[in-house]
């Protein structure tokens, strides 16, 4: 049983999942429990089945029927809590557990005034997270004390739960410089993504790096004249490698890699959480910082949240250019679908074992009934 400290904050978390719309639950566990299997202290679930027709899609995750299963009832958002005095090696735990749910949203919550005197809980935790971030890339990993929680469930006012699908407009394939081998490849499974009710894109790029750009940008200021920074920041850049030749980066695509997947399909998250965020993002302070989200919603640079839930790459050949596809849709959308007119699961085995690249599966055309 949870101490008294972490089940209060555990009440919380449910009732206000529950007000949000959500599936909201304590103390779940989601791994088969055959070996170590963590139990979540509050999961909140998105029942996708009821609000978008799935069964349609069936068909592409017919290789990995698990992963089809996961988006119907979505692990939304995770949360682990200390109540009270923790380990560092506590913490880290509590992340690398998120991290294994398979979360879109996970946050660790903290009470440093319950922390026996130690009272540094809460900055010893954003050092951690930080640490493991940059370890183990960020995937909306969110640190905050229980003093934030409950200033932001006093401030939230909007319970709505409704999600914002926008016109895509996007059914017809779109491709860049005169391929069209996709094209084709598109037209034979639209018949399972179309009347999904999802938002669907082509060559989809996410907001991640525009919303870093700018947060370098701001941490650089203004007209700085330190060469190291500007480089170190991605302010700056050298366009040809022997004329060292100094040019300024202008946009986030001088600076990043944006990839862009073939075909995404996904919607908007609830407009309550979009406010839970927002909110968060005001009572964080400065530590609002830490976290590219929430900059994105504090600075104007965002102001929903799509979710790309599917992503798919069409690809004519087996080749390296296939696996960099692979490796594109694990960390820009929640499940990827490699197309193909020729049996490539060896390549999605092989990532799966050697990189752990879990959300990704195959699909070839010849399958096609």
């Amino acid at each position: 049983m949870p101490k008294d400290e972490t089940l209060a904050i555990q009440k919380n978390l449910v009732d206000l999942g529950k007000r949000m719309g959500f599936i909201s639950v304590m103390e779940e566990r989601l791994h088969k429990n055959e070996c170590y299997a963590p139990v979540y202290d509050v999961v909140w679930y998105l029942d996708l089945d009821k609000l978008f027709y799935l069964n349609g899609l069936e068909e592409l995750f017919k290789n990995d029927p698990d992963l089809f299963n996961r988006i119907k009832k979505l692990p939304f958002a995770g949360f682990e809590i200390e109540g009270a005095s923790t380990s560092s090696k506590n913490q880290i735990s509590n992340f690398a557990n998120l991290y294994s749910g398979n979360f879109l949203f996970n946050f660790v919550i903290v009470n440093n005034s319950q922390a026996n005197g130690e009272n540094d809980t809460y900055r010893r935790g954003v050092k951690i997270s930080n640490y493991f971030t940059d370890n183990s890339g960020d995937r909306n990993l969110f640190f905050l004390d229980n003093e934030h929680l409950l200033k932001c469930m006093d401030a939230i006012s909007c319970y709505d739960s409704a999600i914002d699908i926008v016109d895509s407009n996007s059914l017809q394939r779109m491709t860049f410089g005169g391929e069209k081998a996709s094209i084709e490849m598109y037209e034979q499974i639209r018949q399972y993504i179309d009347h999904s009710g999802l938002m669907i894109f082509q060559n989809y790029s996410t907001d991640t790096a525009k919303i870093k750009f700018e947060m370098l940008k701001e941490a650089n200021g203004r007209n700085n004249k330190n060469k190291f920074s500007n480089f170190f920041l991605r302010q700056a850049f050298y366009k040809d490698p022997y004329n060292h030749e100094e040019k300024i980066s202008t946009s986030a695509k001088t600076s990043f890699y944006i990839p862009k997947l073939d075909v995404v399909l996904g919607f908007n998250a609830p407009l309550c959480f979009v406010s839970w965020l927002k909110i968060l993002a005001e009572v964080l302070d400065n530590d609002f910082a830490h976290y590219p989200i929430l900059y994105g919603f504090k600075r104007g640079i965002i102001d929903s949240l799509f979710i790309s839930l599917i992503s798919i790459e069409m690809e004519f050949s087996i080749n390296k250019h296939l696996n960099g596809g692979i490796y594109n849709m694990s960390k820009n959308s929640y499940i990827g679908v490699l197309v193909t007119k020729e049996p490539s699961r060896s390549h999605t085995d092989f990532f799966k074992r050697e990189l752990g690249i879990k959300n990704v599966t195959s699909y070839c055309l010849e399958d096609l009934k």
